[in-house]
Parts: C-alpha cells; structure tokens; sequence
C-alpha cells in the first residue's frame, strides 16, 4: 500500500517536471489557458487565475489533466513561478550558491539559484534545499513581498511588536496589498495550496500601484516603533499580534473557528485572554456605556476602535484594535484576515472613525522625555536640522526653523519611541545655540532631570571628573561616534586612591553605545573619575541617577576635551537643605596641588588649599569648610598640574528634592549664551552670575521667548562676587521657554540652575553657560525609553 503523501508527492514531482520542460522547451509565447476537469468547482476568481497562470507558463497541470488545485505549493515549482513572474528567470546564476540535494546540473537548479540570489526563497541552515518540501502560507507570501520590493516596508512592520510571530511583518504587507485569496482558510504557517498561489501570482502581477505606495509609505521605521506599554497593554497587542495573518472568519472569536472576524478579534484580546467584560458586535461594543469613549488624540495601544459603516446613518460596523503613532490591527474580509492599517486623516479609516472605548485602565508607562533646546540669537532667521544616531547606525534627520531673537522646543518623543539615540545639532542657517533636558523616573523609583549643553566637536580624549557607584549611585558613560568607521574606545576609571581601572569598547559607526560602570568589574562602589581615549573622534557624557540621603534623582554632565590649569564655576550654595561637593580629576603622573577660592555674595573671597594624587579624583564637601557651610557662592581653581573638574550638588527646594551636576569653565568670558530655561508651571529658573575679577562688571541679559519676542534687563555684579537672578521675577517671564544671551564689559561666568516639578517627577537641572554660537553641536545621551 502506498501512503496518501506518496502520490501527492509524485504528482507535485510531475508538475515540476512539466514546468522544467517548458522551460527548456522556450516559452517564445503565451501559451494557452488550459481546462482543468478538477477546477471546474471553484470560485470564479480561483479558475480565472488558474488561466491566467497557466497562460503565462508559471504553472502547470499535471500529465493526469488536472491542475490538483488543493496540493500544497512546493519549493521548486515556487522558485519556477516566482523567476519568470519577475522577469529574472534568464538571469546568471549566482556562483556562490549551491545545494547539496540539488546538484548545478539539474535543471531546476537554476531557477532555486535565482530565487536565492533575489530573496524569494531561503536554503535550509544545513545547505539543502530540498526542492519537492511543501512551501507555508507565510513563506510563500514573503517571497512575492521581496519580489515587488517591499521587503523592508515588511522587516519595518515586523517592529511593531517584535515579540510577534517572525512572519508578521511579512504578513501585513501581503494583507494590505491583497495578495492573499479573501476567501481563504489557510493560516499562515499552514501549506499554501497551489490554487491560492496562482491567485496571489495573478495579483501580484496586476497591482494598483497606488497599493503599493501605500504599503512602503505607511510602513517606515518612524512609525512602526514599537510603543511604550505596560503590563496589560502588552498582553493586549501580544495577543492580537499573536493572531496576524489569521484568516477572516464571520463569526470567529477563536481559534476553533479558524479565524476572526474584526470584533471576535478584539473579543478575544480584550475578553478571552485579558478577561474584560465584552459585548461581541461592534456596535454592541462602541455603546457599551461601562468602557469611557475616546477620541484619537486619547488612543494608547490595545484600546478598541471602532469605524461607520457607509450607510452614513451613524451606524458602527467595524472594530479593531489601536497599536500607536496611527496603526491598529483588525481581521477585515477585504484583506483576508487579521492585518495593520492606518488611522490617517484623509482615507477611508480616517473618515470613517467612530470613537475608541477605555477597557484597559492601566495608562501609558513614565518614560525619558527628552528635549532638545534651540535659541537663534540674531535677528535674522536661522534653520537647524536634528540628526538623532541610533545604537543600530541608523540616523533619523529632523529640520527646525528659528525666527530672529527666538528660542524653540524640540520634543524628541514625538519622533522616536523607546530609543537610545545621541544627536546631532547642524545650524544649515543662520547661528544655533543648543542644549538637551530630559525627565525621567529611573527604574519606575528615581524621578528626575537633567540637562548638558551641547559640546562642538568630537576628540579623542574626554575627562568626566565626576564618577560614582558606591551609597546608591548608578553610572552610565554614553559613547557618540559620528563617524563613518568604527572607533575602538578604552575607558580608564581613576580612584580617590590613584589606582585605575580600564576596560575596552567598540563603538559603531554613526550610533551611540553606553557603558554601566556598575557592571564593569572592580568598580562596583567607588568614587572615581574618567578619562576616554580612542582610535576615531567620539563624544562623550556621563548620566547618573542617585539615592543620595534619601533624594533621588539624576543628573548628567558633558565630558571636557581638555584640561586646564583653572576652571571657574557661578553656581554653589550650602543653605537651606542643599550640599555642594567641588570634583577634581588629576589624570596626570604628578601630584598637583590646588587652590580653591570661593566667591560669596558679599565679594569676601576664601582660599582652601589641597593636593590630588597622580591618576587620582579628589571630593571636596564645601559644606565642610569653615564659614562656608550656609552660603551661596561661586568657585575658581587654580592647580599646578591640568586637571578636570565638576561641580554636584544635592538640594531640597521648597520640597523639591533632587541634584545637578555641571563641568567648570576654563576662563570667564564677555558673552555667554544659554539655550535652556522655563518658568511656567512648577518651573523655576535661575541665572548665576561670577564675577572673579577685582573691578565691577556691568552685564547685560537678553531673555528670548518662543515665538521672537525678547527682555532685556540689565545687573551690576560687584567685584570678587557671585549674583543670582531669578528669571520667574522679571517682568514679562513669569511663564515664558527663555533662552538667554548675558554680555558683560568685563570678563564674567554664567550658569543656569532650574528647579521643577514635570508631570509628577521633580528635581533640579543646571547647566554651564557656552561661549559662542556653532555651526554644529553634538550630544552624546539621548533615550525616550522607560
């Protein structure tokens, strides 16, 4: 007795047999559509295809007269079908592919060949190809996809949810481009039948271009990120996702029916596997009055949303379930099956939006916001364009224009959803100042900000004064390379103690890599400083998010390309709840000794004297110095050796608790510029003068709004002194984004110190003035993730 499987398979071999015959044979001309006894019950659209195919030489019948429509599709005759469906079947093969079941003498070696080279079909990981194995539903489609080059709009879908079956970005493309038979009950890791491989090859030869826009234009990168979720969410877009590809089925709610129809898709997320109360008629499930409606700007991923129907009457006759940035998944019978479309404003689901239903209470997860900060301080327009470098090398560009004397905020979460990333800042117009904050709450327990300016070129070298992992603190040094060619990094961590440790790191071309020092072995709790070397230009900064005393929070610093002998700070203050700590790094082989002089209000300079080890960092708890301990001041240091230095202090705000890290200046100048500040709300902005020279500067601060408008105001700083302005008390900034320009007739230093409470999560930012404006800026951290 022969086994079912055994004809089959003589059969397909026959078929294939034929199609090599064919081919060998010259196909000079359409051949004629052939009448296949077993086709005659089919649907129309199923026989006609089978004409069209067969006409056109991509499939044959077999020598018993039948066309054996229900047989699963195999490799081979896939590869003769999809080769000479996209015109490459005379191409060269390619020398490098072989098969060890499949020798380069056969004739259908040349046409799996072929379809390697393109894409269509994989070999097996053992180097077979095993030409007579049925072909899936899933892989069948994948081929043809990569055949009308769409095969990256697909990879981009796959990021939806990358936890989703491997074929689900593949799936969504052959959805929406109806390449599937609608009919159809076959899932997508089932056998495709031969039959609805010939509709799918009719299809894909006739497609409205106008589709295939819409696949590559709907499915880019940027909005196929996959969405920032909770627990719940997640179980919702997991569970759908887990069904993409599934048939349409009217009447399906589960798996024993074989497959959905749109509001059984989402009775089954939301009920089945979340177990929410649900209705299971669309309509029924719109007006359910125990679930709040939503608008679209509401929306978050696994809510319901529900579309009219063309009656125009404002009846609801489709569901689905909304992912993010537009998208939702729903089972529809005109893409046969359960697939991704987009919410956009002019076409159909747009216009036929009805309203979403809250059935998921859980909101969206706290994540990094991040901020990027620009002021255009001339009165001429300027224009800057974002370049935000991501892990994978993958850079996103973003213009922005600058009215004269204006100051504009730039949201990095409504471009990139739960990445790492560093940016970019290139002025193609005019002169930009730029600056990034970010809000956030570390491990869902640290709530916080932080902010740096930009630093104006990469180097090879970059001193972080500032280190710790010991009492609660986490370190992150964060790696930018900008270039084209890998960079090889070695990081040196220096203790109190001068001894170092040093680890290596390759950083990619044009993305961003991050070290956790806490993980890096004999590092785990230490105060230390860094200095990175590498083979190639990167930019450097460190992150830090801390329990210190009780406070949590963060705070963030640019690395310093140089050393230097002095470095002045305007910001320090040891009353009221806030400690102040001075960090020095000596990365040279000499012990140096430094002065540190401090600044008070009253001009009453004092000069504390200390040593640092070679390859060493050095704290200094200004709160601990004599008279000192109740003071706002400011900072200059002098050493005999470069050295790098910080600035952090740790503070309670009017019950703000928090801190803020910012690096020295190496001189006072006559002009500074800061891109950052804001004093609405429950912000709190502060501008901190030093004056360390002996004469009386008189100093001249343009505050510039969103929008061109700007104050100017002007302040005496006596000599030997520091002077604070509070921005929220100047007339006309008491709710204003405020960059700001401070020119001095003598040489002065200018910091920015912000206190605040952003959506829940309060603390501190402070960030040292820069000096002049650039034609390009660089930020080493970025991250929109939770």
């Amino acid at each position: 007795m022969f086994s079912r499987k055994q004809p089959r398979h003589t059969v397909a071999a026959l078929l294939v047999a034929a199609l090599l015959t064919a081919a060998a044979a010259g196909l000079t001309a359409p051949a004629i559509a052939e009448t296949f006894p077993d086709t005659t019950g089919l649907p129309a659209e199923l026989q006609q295809a089978v004409d069209y195919v067969t006409a056109r030489g991509w499939m044959n019948g077999g020598d018993d007269g039948n066309f054996h429509p229900n047989d699963p599709i195999l490799r081979l005759e896939y590869c003769c079908a999809l080769t000479r469906l996209f015109g490459v079947d005379g191409e060269q093969t390619d020398p490098g592919i072989h098969f060890t079941d499949l020798p380069d003498s056969d004739p259908g070696y040349r046409y799996a060949n072929l379809s390697v080279k393109h894409g269509y079909i994989q070999p097996y990981p053992d180097g077979s190809f095993q030409p007579y194995g049925q072909h899936s539903a899933a892989a069948a489609l994948s081929g043809l996809v990569a055949g009308l080059e769409l095969d990256g709009a697909a990879e981009d879908a796959q990021g939806l949810y990358p936890f989703a079956p491997a074929y689900s970005g593949v799936s969504i493309a052959a959805n929406d481009l109806h390449l599937k038979y609608r009919d159809t009950r076959v899932l997508p890791t089932g056998f495709y039948p031969r039959v609805e491989l010939a509709y799918s090859l009719q299809r894909a030869d006739q497609m409205e271009e106008w589709r295939l826009d819409y696949v590559e234009e709907t499915f880019n990168w940027l909005r196929c990120q996959t969405p920032l979720m909770g627990v719940q969410r997640d179980r919702a877009i997991a569970s759908a996702f887990s069904k993409m590809g599934y048939p349409y089925v009217w009447g399906g709610e589960s798996d024993a029916e074989g497959g959905y129809d749109c509001s059984g898709l989402v009775y089954y997320v939301l009920g089945s596997c979340l177990g929410h109360p649900m209705m299971r008629c669309a309509d029924d499930q719109a007006a359910d009055g125990r679930y709040a409606a939503l608008s679209r700007p509401e929306l978050l991923a696994g809510d319901p949303i529900f579309f009219y129907d063309s009656s125009g009457d404002g009846s609801v006759g489709h569901a689905g379930i909304y992912v993010g940035r537009g998208l939702f998944i729903h089972s529809t019978g005109s893409n046969a099956g359960v697939s991704v479309d987009y919410l956009d404003d002019g076409g159909y689901w747009g216009s036929h939006f009805a309203c979403g239903k809250r059935v998921i209470g859980e909101g969206e997860p706290a994540s990094f916001d991040t901020y990027v900060l620009l002021m255009n301080p001339d009165g001429t327009p300027a224009t800057a364009r974002l370049t935000y470098q991501l892990k994978d090398g993958r850079q996103i560009a973003q213009e922005v224009g600058l009215e004269p004397y204006t100051r504009e905020t730039v949201r990095v979460d409504d471009t990139l959803v739960n990445q790492e990333f560093s940016c970019v800042v290139d002025a193609t117009q005019g002169r930009v100042i730029a600056e990034r904050s970010m809000y956030f709450r570390y491990l869902d327990t640290y709530p916080g900000g932080h902010s740096s300016p930009g630093v104006t070129g990469p180097s090879t070298d970059w001193y972080l004064a500032e280190g710790c992992t010991a009492y609660g603190f986490d370190t992150y040094v964060l790696l930018q390379n900008p270039s084209d060619q890998a960079s090889e990094a070695t990081l040196t961590f220096m203790n109190e103690s001068g001894n170092t440790v040093a680890v290596q790191c390759t950083v990619g071309p044009f993305s961003r890599d991050t070290v956790c020092v806490d993980s890096v072995s004999g590092m785990e709790q230490s105060e230390f400083s860094t200095r990175v070397t590498s083979s190639r230009p990167l930019v450097v900064e460190r992150s830090m998010y801390f329990d210190y005393l009780g406070i949590k929070e963060g705070h963030s610093s640019a690395g310093l390309t140089e050393l230097s002998n002095e470095w002045y700070f305007a910001e320090g203050y040891t009353g009221g709840g806030f400690d102040t700590y001075v960090l020095l790094a000596n990365p040279t082989d000499y012990l140096t000794h430094v002065t540190m002089t401090l600044f008070g209000d009253g001009g009453a300079p004092a000069d504390i004297e200390f040593g640092i080890a070679p390859h060493a960092r050095r704290t200094i708890a200004v709160d601990d110095i004599r008279g000192w301990s109740d003071r706002a001041f400011s900072i200059r240091l002098r050493a005999t050796q470069p050295v790098a230095a910080e600035r952090a202090m740790y503070f309670d705000y009017e019950g703000i608790e928090g801190g803020h890290g910012a690096s020295g200046a190496p001189a006072p100048r006559n002009q500074w510029y800061l891109a950052e500040g804001y004093t609405a709300g429950a912000f709190d902005t502060y501008v901190l003068l030093s004056n360390p020279g002996d004469e009386e500067a008189d100093v001249s601060v343009r505050f510039m709004l969103n929008g061109g408008s700007f104050v100017d105001e002007t302040y005496n700083v006596p000599p030997r002194s520091r002077f604070t302005i509070p921005v929220d008390a100047v007339d006309g900034l008491s709710a204003e984004e405020v960059g700001t320009l401070v020119s001095s007739d003598r040489p002065v230093v200018v910091e920015r110190s912000t206190y605040f409470s952003y959506l829940g999560r309060s603390g501190g930012t402070c960030s040292s003035g820069v000096g002049d404006a650039a034609d390009r800026w660089y930020f080493a951290e970025g991250y929109t993730g939770r």
